[in-house]
Protein backbone atom coordinates (compact mmCIF):
# COMPACT_ATOMS: atom_id res chain seq x y z
CA UNK A 1 0.00 0.00 0.00
CA UNK A 2 1.08 3.83 -0.73
CA UNK A 3 1.04 5.69 1.81
CA UNK A 4 2.54 9.09 0.58
CA UNK A 5 -1.17 9.73 -1.50
CA UNK A 6 -3.07 9.24 1.19
CA UNK A 7 -0.77 11.42 3.78
CA UNK A 8 -0.88 13.83 1.43
CA UNK A 9 -4.35 14.36 1.33
CA UNK A 10 -5.38 14.00 4.66
CA UNK A 11 -2.39 17.31 5.21
CA UNK A 12 -4.23 18.98 2.86
CA UNK A 13 -7.54 18.46 4.32
CA UNK A 14 -6.47 19.64 8.13
CA UNK A 15 -4.59 22.39 6.68
CA UNK A 16 -8.06 23.05 4.99
CA UNK A 17 -10.19 22.52 7.28
CA UNK A 18 -8.03 24.99 9.73
CA UNK A 19 -8.10 27.68 7.23
CA UNK A 20 -11.82 27.50 7.23
CA UNK A 21 -12.31 27.46 10.89
CA UNK A 22 -9.66 30.64 10.77
CA UNK A 23 -12.30 32.14 8.32
CA UNK A 24 -15.41 31.39 10.01
CA UNK A 25 -14.11 32.82 13.41
CA UNK A 26 -13.04 36.23 11.64
CA UNK A 27 -16.80 36.68 9.97
CA UNK A 28 -18.57 35.70 12.49
CA UNK A 29 -16.78 37.89 15.22
CA UNK A 30 -19.85 39.78 16.92
CA UNK A 31 -20.48 43.40 17.29
CA UNK A 32 -18.91 45.30 19.70
CA UNK A 33 -15.67 43.25 20.13
CA UNK A 34 -13.45 46.58 19.31
CA UNK A 35 -10.73 47.00 21.90
CA UNK A 36 -9.74 50.73 22.87
CA UNK A 37 -5.74 50.80 22.65
CA UNK A 38 -2.81 52.85 22.83
CA UNK A 39 -1.75 54.88 19.58
CA UNK A 40 1.36 57.07 19.77
CA UNK A 41 -1.70 59.59 18.54
CA UNK A 42 -3.81 59.27 21.51
CA UNK A 43 -3.58 62.60 23.59
CA UNK A 44 -2.16 64.63 20.49
CA UNK A 45 -3.72 66.98 17.49
CA UNK A 46 -5.26 64.92 15.03
CA UNK A 47 -3.26 64.69 11.79
CA UNK A 48 -4.67 67.02 9.01
CA UNK A 49 -7.50 65.38 7.10
CA UNK A 50 -8.66 67.48 4.48
CA UNK A 51 -9.73 66.45 0.91
CA UNK A 52 -12.92 65.77 -1.51
CA UNK A 53 -15.05 62.94 -0.50
CA UNK A 54 -16.77 60.37 -2.88
CA UNK A 55 -20.38 62.95 -2.99
CA UNK A 56 -17.94 65.83 -4.46
CA UNK A 57 -18.39 67.48 -1.24
CA UNK A 58 -15.19 69.40 0.52
CA UNK A 59 -13.74 68.13 4.35
CA UNK A 60 -11.58 69.33 6.69
CA UNK A 61 -11.25 68.07 9.81
CA UNK A 62 -10.03 71.61 11.23
CA UNK A 63 -13.88 73.09 10.41
CA UNK A 64 -14.99 70.62 13.25
CA UNK A 65 -12.70 71.85 16.08
CA UNK A 66 -16.04 72.24 17.99
CA UNK A 67 -17.40 68.74 17.33
CA UNK A 68 -16.40 65.20 18.33
CA UNK A 69 -15.19 63.48 15.04
CA UNK A 70 -14.98 59.66 14.74
CA UNK A 71 -13.05 58.59 12.44
CA UNK A 72 -13.52 55.46 10.82
CA UNK A 73 -11.05 53.37 8.64
CA UNK A 74 -12.81 50.68 6.66
CA UNK A 75 -12.74 48.23 3.85
CA UNK A 76 -15.28 47.15 1.65
CA UNK A 77 -14.36 43.65 1.61
CA UNK A 78 -14.32 43.55 5.39
CA UNK A 79 -17.10 41.78 7.07
CA UNK A 80 -16.67 43.25 10.80
CA UNK A 81 -16.86 46.63 8.85
CA UNK A 82 -19.88 45.85 7.43
CA UNK A 83 -21.58 44.74 10.83
CA UNK A 84 -20.44 47.84 12.97
CA UNK A 85 -21.58 50.56 9.72
CA UNK A 86 -24.92 51.00 11.27
CA UNK A 87 -23.44 52.17 14.21
CA UNK A 88 -21.72 54.46 12.70
CA UNK A 89 -24.78 55.49 11.50
CA UNK A 90 -26.12 55.37 15.19
CA UNK A 91 -23.43 57.54 16.45
CA UNK A 92 -23.99 60.35 14.03
CA UNK A 93 -27.72 60.48 14.32
CA UNK A 94 -27.17 60.68 18.30
CA UNK A 95 -24.48 63.49 17.67
CA UNK A 96 -25.57 64.89 14.55
CA UNK A 97 -25.64 68.68 16.49
CA UNK A 98 -22.00 67.81 18.01
CA UNK A 99 -20.24 65.28 15.76
CA UNK A 100 -19.76 64.06 12.54
CA UNK A 101 -18.38 60.52 11.18
CA UNK A 102 -15.78 60.41 8.49
CA UNK A 103 -14.86 57.76 6.56
CA UNK A 104 -11.49 56.45 5.08
CA UNK A 105 -11.03 53.35 2.98
CA UNK A 106 -8.36 51.14 3.90
CA UNK A 107 -7.13 49.32 0.87
CA UNK A 108 -10.01 49.91 -1.07
CA UNK A 109 -10.99 50.93 -4.45
CA UNK A 110 -13.13 54.42 -4.83
CA UNK A 111 -15.63 52.32 -7.19
CA UNK A 112 -16.07 49.60 -3.85
CA UNK A 113 -16.20 52.19 -1.27
CA UNK A 114 -19.29 53.80 -3.49
CA UNK A 115 -20.66 50.44 -3.70
CA UNK A 116 -20.53 49.80 -0.19
CA UNK A 117 -22.11 53.23 1.14
CA UNK A 118 -24.78 52.43 -2.01
CA UNK A 119 -25.57 49.15 -0.38
CA UNK A 120 -25.18 49.77 3.34
CA UNK A 121 -26.08 53.85 3.36
CA UNK A 122 -24.42 56.78 5.21
CA UNK A 123 -24.08 60.11 4.14
CA UNK A 124 -20.99 61.33 6.35
CA UNK A 125 -18.10 62.21 4.21
CA UNK A 126 -16.00 59.29 2.95
CA UNK A 127 -12.48 60.25 1.43
CA UNK A 128 -10.30 58.16 -0.29
CA UNK A 129 -6.79 57.53 1.14
CA UNK A 130 -4.80 56.48 -2.04
CA UNK A 131 -1.68 56.83 -1.22
CA UNK A 132 -1.99 56.03 3.05
CA UNK A 133 -0.70 58.87 4.04
CA UNK A 134 -3.99 59.08 6.67
CA UNK A 135 -3.64 55.11 7.64
CA UNK A 136 0.72 55.79 8.07
CA UNK A 137 -0.63 58.71 10.11
CA UNK A 138 -2.96 57.51 12.32
CA UNK A 139 -0.62 53.91 12.53
CA UNK A 140 -3.86 52.03 11.10
CA UNK A 141 -2.79 48.37 10.71
CA UNK A 142 -6.51 46.48 9.59
CA UNK A 143 -9.61 47.66 9.10
CA UNK A 144 -11.86 48.58 11.18
CA UNK A 145 -10.23 51.03 13.06
CA UNK A 146 -11.52 54.36 14.50
CA UNK A 147 -10.24 57.38 16.47
CA UNK A 148 -12.25 59.46 18.56
CA UNK A 149 -11.43 63.32 18.39
CA UNK A 150 -12.60 65.80 21.33
CA UNK A 151 -13.42 69.34 20.27
CA UNK A 152 -10.19 71.07 20.23
CA UNK A 153 -9.03 68.37 18.08
CA UNK A 154 -7.39 66.14 20.47
CA UNK A 155 -7.38 62.28 19.56
CA UNK A 156 -8.76 60.56 22.92
CA UNK A 157 -9.46 57.03 21.71
CA UNK A 158 -8.37 54.45 19.43
CA UNK A 159 -10.56 51.19 18.79
CA UNK A 160 -9.02 48.32 16.97
CA UNK A 161 -11.78 46.29 15.62
CA UNK A 162 -15.83 46.72 15.32
CA UNK A 163 -17.34 49.37 17.94
CA UNK A 164 -20.60 50.29 18.96
CA UNK A 165 -22.29 53.95 19.25
CA UNK A 166 -22.97 52.94 22.76
CA UNK A 167 -18.64 52.17 23.45
CA UNK A 168 -18.13 55.46 21.40
CA UNK A 169 -20.29 57.33 23.59
CA UNK A 170 -19.20 55.46 27.00
CA UNK A 171 -15.69 57.44 25.91
CA UNK A 172 -17.98 60.65 25.20
CA UNK A 173 -19.60 60.98 28.71
CA UNK A 174 -16.65 59.73 30.52
CA UNK A 175 -14.39 63.09 28.95
CA UNK A 176 -17.69 65.24 29.36
CA UNK A 177 -17.66 63.94 33.14
CA UNK A 178 -13.73 64.54 33.95
CA UNK A 179 -14.28 68.27 32.61
CA UNK A 180 -17.49 68.78 33.98
CA UNK A 181 -15.20 67.92 37.70
CA UNK A 182 -12.30 70.08 37.30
Amino acid sequence: MNWKPLTVRLVSAGAAILLLAFVLVLATRQSGTGTTSNNPLVGKLVPPITGVGINGQSFNVDDYSSEWVLINFFASWCVPCEREHPQLAEWGVRHEDDGIVVSIPFGDTEKDARAFFDEHGGDWPVLMDSRATWAVAFSVLRPPESFLVAPGGTVVARWQGQITADEVDRVVDDLGRKERNQ
